[in-house]
């Protein structure tokens, strides 16, 4: 009777003891996976180009410089740091954002000319975020890194010189790499009065010129300042010929013609406050009023004759100031048909070239 009875008291404290010791051994273990999850505080979430360092070595130089991923010293848990490091043509350019419960940082950006200096930048940003009072330094043992921390952007605003707009390029078919900001989108519309002459048009006779045009030339300015023309300008114009008279021995014909014009102009540059060049294009047509006399005076023809032309030209403007402009233009014309006067038995008193070319100087304002 006592043997049975010390043999089941023996197995019952063995069996306690092992539930004992299970118990025991799992509250360790969720205590470890606790203490675990609370060490790795600060999420990182790093993405680096080719031969750039690793994500341990730029973790490392962030704990050199006094920033803390781990341990009771770093942020809360819902602290997040997201790191990105491109090549580029000045060398890398690298960006970083942080993240709490809270808030997210504005993205800030860094440029330098090797990855690892970004790499360096970056770190001291990095230990900033994630112990803000304490001064952090470029680098325990190593100089400051020759690219600045943090890029600044200006605002749009500020990238102009008092508005001024320099269009060095065309974004037609291009691809414009443009840093992380604002673009600006403006506009310059010149009205121009050009007076010249026109050479060929009647045969051996110069005639009267005077043009009225407007442009529009639209401009798109990326975050760095840099301005660049976006599209073709667009143009119409209004010609008003004349009058001049054509003489024979037996005859005059006076001439006067009306035209209109829409045109494209391309530009290498263009300066608002400057120096401006523009290669144009326009296509359009028209009407000439010709009066033919006798030598007795008498009016012998009265005719109105419509005609069609295209033209190419090229003109230099300077802009003085925000308002006024110089400009210079020469061109040329190819009419579709010709126009010409007659006499009352038929025979021709003159007929007008296909081709002439004009040379101009005006004054225009901005509006």
């Amino acid at each position: 009777m006592i043997v049975p009875r010390t043999l089941r008291h023996q197995t019952g404290v063995k069996a306690s003891t092992r539930a004992s010791l299970l118990i025991n051994g799992g509250i360790a273990y969720f205590c470890g996976l606790t203490q675990a999850h609370a060490a790795k505080s600060v999420a990182v979430a790093y993405d680096a180009a080719a031969g750039c360092p690793s994500q341990a070595e730029f973790e490392a130089a962030v704990e050199g410089r006094g920033g803390h991923f781990t341990g009771p010293s770093a942020p809360g848990s819902a602290w997040a740091i997201r790191v990105s490091i491109v090549q580029d043509t000045a060398g890398f350019r690298g960006t970083l954002q942080t993240t709490n419960d809270d808030a997210t940082s504005a993205l800030r950006e860094v440029h330098g000319a090797t990855c690892q200096e970004v790499v360096d930048a970056l770190a001291v940003v990095s230990a900033t975020a994630l112990n803000p009072g304490a001064e952090v330094e470029a680098s325990p043992s190593e100089p400051a890194p020759k690219t600045a921390p943090v890029k600044t952007l200006p605002p749009a605003s500020a990238a102009q010189d008092e508005g001024r707009l320099r269009g060095s390029g065309s974004t037609v078919n291009e691809k414009v790499p443009v840093e992380a900001g604002t673009l600006r989108f403006d506009k310059a519309r010149p009205l121009s009065l050009f007076g010249g002459a026109q050479l060929g048009l009647l045969p051996n006779t110069l005639m009267p010129r005077y043009d009225l045009s407007l442009s529009t030339t639209n401009f798109v300015t990326t975050p760095g300042g840099k301005s660049y023309v976006d599209g073709v300008i667009a143009r119409i114009h209004l010609s008003y010929l004349g009058p001049s008279t054509y003489r024979t021995d037996d005859a005059s014909s006076q001439v006067q013609g009306f035209l209109f014009a829409l045109g494209v102009c391309w530009s290498p540059i263009y300066d608002t406050r400057g120096w401006s060049a523009l290669l144009c294009s326009e296509y359009g047509a028209g009407w000439f009023k010709i009066k033919s006399k006798d030598a007795q005076g008498t009016q012998i023809q009265d005719k109105l004759q419509g005609v069609g032309f295209a033209g190419l030209g090229v003109e230099t403007q300077y802009h003085l100031g925000s308002v006024f402009q110089l400009g210079l233009k020469l061109g040329a014309d190819v009419f579709v048909n010709q126009f010409g006067a007659e006499r009352p038995d038929g025979s021709s008193i003159f007929r007008s070239s296909q081709f002439s070319g004009y040379g101009m100087l005006g004054l225009g304002v901005q509006l």
